[in-house]
């Protein structure tokens, strides 16, 4: 072996990745179902990765290390709310949709 990471190591580098590839096939996948020719085949395939990736991706974000899932920013992005000011966070999105046809 000898590369010296540990599983949450690889977690914690390839999450954010992993979701953006997510992200990508659901919106691939939404916009094929939409059309008037769609294919099947294809449609149910990509339906059968985004009903085992979405678990998967929840657990990979579980075993990452708290500080790699609440990034923290060196100087938090302020925004002016009625002469207040808030912290604006940036966190990665998973979608969850209904893939099987209910």
């Amino acid at each position: 072996m000898g590369n010296f990471l540990s599983r949450v190591d690889v977690y914690n580098e390839g999450y954010v990745s992993l979701n953006h590839a997510y992200v990508q096939m659901y919106k691939f996948y939404t916009k094929l179902i939409e059309a008037d020719d769609v294919d099947e085949e294809v449609a149910n395939v990509l339906r059968e990765i985004l009903l085992v990736f979405n678990p998967t991706l929840d657990r990979i974000k579980s075993e990452m290390t708290v500080k790699t899932r609440y990034k923290e920013e060196a100087e938090p992005s302020q925004k002016a709310v009625n002469g207040t000011t808030s912290s604006v966070a940036s966190q990665p999105v998973i979608l969850h949709g209904n893939f099987t046809g209910d």
